[in-house]
């Protein structure tokens, strides 16, 4: 029986692909353009990758106003779109020859008090050409403002980077995203995670000083990183926890632009 043979990588393939999954944004980027520290660019997880492929899907307005259970029901039909979106990436890569790693929101890692993902997707996907990064850190696209949430694929296979746009929109520092938080995490273009309230309202208020000061020793952050993947999907799906905060991506001059 002979092997089925490979799909369409090229650029205009990728097109297609994305296009028949009615994904909202994507571009293609030579790996010389990303320029994420060592230890989180592509390179430290492929180390012969030439090529990211970033997309992103847009929420709606009912993951910010809806109900509880139409946020539920929103946040689990975004991941699985993006996770078999990117698989299905993968394997038309990988049948074409090429080695090839995914990278999803999850899993995450916890290093010296900080939440990452394994790359900065909205940092790569700003180097890439897909937007430009916001007082509050988010990705704002010209077409969908802050709404995407992110997902990639990372391969040595070479292919021609996406036509950049000819201009991007730019953050105006108007800093109402700073006055919206009610935390006030917000600060000289970085956010305090022990401080979001989308972050750490999962986590018991009795615990939170002992999980803060774990998130910074070496062996005990290890240990809070695998308690936190186990916990993530359960806990982000769940249709008895609204979103907890939203109001510096609502606050937004580009947060008007997307879905409705």
């Amino acid at each position: 029986m002979s092997s089925k043979p490979p799909g369409d990588v090229s650029p205009e393939g990728i097109e297609r692909f994305f296009a028949d999954r009615n994904i909202d944004a994507f571009c293609i980027s030579d790996i010389s353009r990303i320029t994420a520290p060592a230890d989180r660019h592509p390179r430290s997880i492929l180390p012969l990758c030439r090529t990211i492929i970033i997309f992103g899907i847009a929420l709606t307005d009912r993951f910010y106003f809806g109900t509880s259970e139409e946020q539920g029901a929103e946040t689990r039909h975004l991941l699985a779109t993006l996770e078999s979106t990117v698989l299905a990436l993968r394997d038309l890569l990988v049948q074409a020859g090429s080695a090839t790693e995914v990278i999803l929101p999850l899993p995450l890692t916890i290093n010296d008090g900080q939440v990452r993902g394994r790359l900065s997707l909205k940092y790569c996907a700003a180097d890439a050409g897909l937007g430009t990064i916001g007082e509050n850190t988010l990705l704002i696209n010209p077409e969908y403002g802050n709404r995407l949430v992110l997902a990639a694929v990372i391969t040595d296979r070479e292919i021609a980077s996406s036509i950049r746009p000819a201009s991007l929109p730019a953050c105006i520092h108007c800093h109402r995203c700073v006055e919206a938080c009610p935390a006030g995490a917000i600060s000289n273009g970085e956010v305090d995670m022990t401080a979001c309230r989308s972050f750490i309202s999962p986590i018991p208020r009795f615990i939170r000083p002992l999980a803060f000061r774990l998130m910074r020793g070496r062996w005990s952050a290890r240990i809070l990183t695998s308690v936190l993947n186990l916990a993530a999907p359960f806990l982000i799906t769940r249709i008895d926890i609204p979103v907890s905060c939203t109001a510096c991506v609502t606050a937004c001059p580009y947060f008007h632009k997307g879905k409705r």
